[in-house]
Formats: C-alpha cells, structure tokens, sequence
C-alpha cells in the first residue's frame, strides 16, 4: 500500500465541500461534452440523451425561452451553456448528499486521483489542439475563395483564423508550446510548470475566441478552469516565492511504494497511459500521412478562376459593375463546394461534384437544393469553359486560372531590418 510523504491538514467542511462539487462537476462536464475521440472511448454515445433532455426541460420550464433553441450539447449552443448549469446545480447537490454518507472523506488519496484525472485530461486536449497546429490542420491555409473576399466583409473569426493560417512559423510555434505544456503536465515534478503554462496559453485562447467571437469560448474557459483548478493548492507556496521570495513545501500528497511490484505496476499504468494519449493525438496523422496540411494534393479543379467571358442567353455580358450578377471569379474550394463572386462581390455557393467521363459539373445549390449541371472543357493550363442553364439562364464562361498562391498575404516573407521593405 502506498504511504504518505506528505499529507494536508483536516480541510474544513466548507474546503471539503467545494472540493467534492468540484469533483463531481469536472467529472460530469468531461464525460458529457468534450472533443471526440477515435481511441479513447467516450461516455457521450450513453450521456447525450439524458442530458440533452434535461437540458431542453431545464430551457422551457426554468429559463421559459419561448422561441426554439440547439438544446443539443454542441460548441456554444444555449443548450450547452443551460447543460453547464445544470451540472452546477448536480455538483453542488452531489456533494452535499455526499458528504451526508460519507462525512469522513479521505481527502488526501481521492485528491491526488482527482488531479491526476484532471492533468491527463488536460494533457489530451492539449495533445489534440496542439499537433493539429503543428500539422497545419486547425488554422489551415485559406481557401481562395476567402483571399478574395473584401476585408471589411469578412467575419472576425475567419479574418483570424485567416491570419493564422497564413503564417507556418507562428502556428506551428503555438502548437509546440501547446504540446511542450501538456507533456510537463504528465509528470510529478514538471506539472505546476505545465499548469501554470497551460493556464497562461488558456487565458490567451479564451481571450482570443472573447475577442474574435470564435464558438468554442464555453469549452476553453473550461480549459481555463482545469487549469486553474491544477494551480490551485500550490498557490500559497507560489505567493510565498513570487511575492516573499521564500520557498513553503505545498501540502500536496503525493503516494510512495514500498514494494518493487507496486513501483513497476505504478511505471507500467503511466507508461501506457501516455502511449494512449499520444496514440490518440498523432494516429489520425499518421493514417492520411498529413504533416502539413498547407502541403496537401488538394482536389481538381480546386483553386482561383478569373471569369474573362460571360454570355447569357447569347448576349455577351461586359465586367462592369453595374451588371451586378454577372460573374466576377469563380472559385473551387477543397470542401466540396464551387463559389461564384459576382461584379458586386457577392458569394453564391453550391455543392460541388464533377464526371470526369461525361466531363459534367453538378452543382447544387446550398440554399434551394435544386441541382443543375453544366458541361466542361479544360485546357492544358487549367483554364475551363462552361456551357449549360443555370437558374434558369443559359450560359457559356470562360475562366482563367488566377495564381492565388502568389498574393500578399502568403507570401513567406521574412526581414530582420525595414530597409528591405518596400
């Protein structure tokens, strides 16, 4: 059995009971809304449609939202931030029950399983956000379509996301770090530094998904949390240090085996667990051999054409803008979806499927569903001609590949001084 190097004194009731509602929240919130997995098994499949329900009563009975709402648990949807309360009020009913059938708590071994739990979880998600960073999959480079989108007429967090992907160095700088912090997380003597890195990444990511309006801002302030909570019995030695320059061993307990069978046992668990951990973060890379997404074969016809000639219905249409329908650029973006910009810098997309055989374009459009289809002639550049009825008009367009790849803001410049900036 192991025994105690070090153990806190009797917590009151009141530490007690914080304690056990945090327990029970960070359990529940674990096990019913986090980033899926391939591996590692999800409790999810057997939760949802308990909680969902009860999230959708808890909605029209307590809060009375009249008009309908994603009761689902889905990144920032109502139902989630009214699932989260409602796994406050179970926490804090959890644990007081709890303490009525077991007042004498074992404070010491169920809070280090506990922060155990807590780091590991913590490392995944970590691992998960981090390599999809370094592999250039989370901000990936920006679609065509999206570099020919006016500025101003962009969303604030595709603009960011855009930023991001544009440069190689600075997102797979931050998934290093991501990564750096969840490996420190996964040992004894390192994982205060990890805590206190991840919750100095967290603050940033939170503050980014506040400012950007990106929809993952209720799971990253969890991040935030579990951090915190991670950080939180180390925080009198930390202000004794920090503040008072002083050094106060925490109170944390910590286990010690007596026997070499328990120490091996002990290095075996963590061992595999770690290998899980990776297991899961890097196998979905390994199994499409993508390393960096900007690298990618993307799909034909993908890419950035200029529209150089537009007839419809046998009257050739200049490129003014006073003929605001008329085709601008037409883009083919990786997704599966073709995009048309008119003279008004409009977006129409469709749903995208080509033949090569019959050397056909099926779009659909994303709005009516109805499909149409359009026949095609590529040259040996790349350039096409279109002919068929869309929407009800007959037309024939010839486009001119563009070199989207050459435009400012993916250009990989680098310069120490300014003199080289023209």
């Amino acid at each position: 059995m192991p025994s105690a190097v070090s153990a806190p004194s009797q917590a009151n009731k009141y530490q007690q009971y914080l304690f056990r509602s945090n327990f029970i929240f960070v359990l529940l919130f674990t096990s019913s809304f986090s980033t899926p997995t391939h591996y590692i098994p999800s409790l999810r499949t057997y939760t949802d449609p308990i909680f969902e329900q009860l999230t959708l009563w808890t909605g029209t009975f307590i809060f009375r939202i009249q008009e309908p709402f994603i009761y689902q648990l889905t990144s920032d949807s109502t139902g989630a931030f009214i699932h989260t309360f409602n796994l406050i009020i179970l926490a804090c009913l959890g644990a007081w029950l709890w303490g009525r059938v077991q007042p004498n708590l074992n404070y010491s071994k169920i809070s280090y399983a506990f922060y155990t739990y807590v780091r590991y979880y913590l490392a995944l998600q970590l691992f998960l956000y981090g390599f999809n960073k370094v592999f250039k999959c989370q901000f990936f480079l920006p679609e065509p379509n999206t570099l020919y989108t006016r500025i101003g007429e962009t969303p604030k967090d595709l603009l960011f996301w855009s930023a991001m992907g544009s440069s190689y160095f600075y997102t797979v700088f931050g998934g290093m770090m991501e990564v750096f912090a969840a490996s420190l997380l996964l040992f004894r003597k390192t994982y205060l530094m990890g805590s206190l890195m991840a919750f100095g990444i967290l603050s940033n990511v939170l503050a980014i998904n506040l400012g950007f309006n990106i929809s993952v801002k209720l799971y990253a302030s969890f991040f935030l949390f579990l951090s915190l909570t991670l950080i939180l019995p180390y925080i009198q030695s930390l202000y004794a240090f920090f503040i008072h320059q002083k050094f106060i061993k925490s109170k944390v307990w910590i286990p010690v085996f007596s026997t070499k069978k328990r120490r091996i046992q002990y290095s075996l668990i963590k061992t595999i667990s770690i290998w899980l951990l990776l297991f899961e973060a890097l196998v979905p890379y390994f199994k499409v051999n993508n390393f960096n997404d900007d690298a990618q074969i993307r799909p034909l016809f993908h890419g950035a054409y200029a529209v150089t000639s537009f007839v419809e219905n046998e009257f050739p249409i200049p490129p003014l803008s006073t003929f605001t329908k008329r085709w601008k650029r037409v883009f083919v973006h990786r997704r599966g979806y073709f995009i048309i910009q008119t003279m008004d810098d409009k977006m129409q997309d469709y749903k995208f499927q080509y033949d090569l055989a019959s050397k056909q374009f099926s779009l659909e459009h994303t709005e009516t569903v109805v499909e149409y289809h359009l026949e095609y002639t590529q040259s040996t550049t790349g350039n096409l001609i279109l002919r068929g009825n869309l929407e009800g008009q007959d037309i024939q367009v010839r486009l001119t590949t563009l070199d989207w790849k050459q435009l400012p803001l993916l250009k990989q410049d680098f310069n120490w001084t300014i003199d080289a900036i023209q």
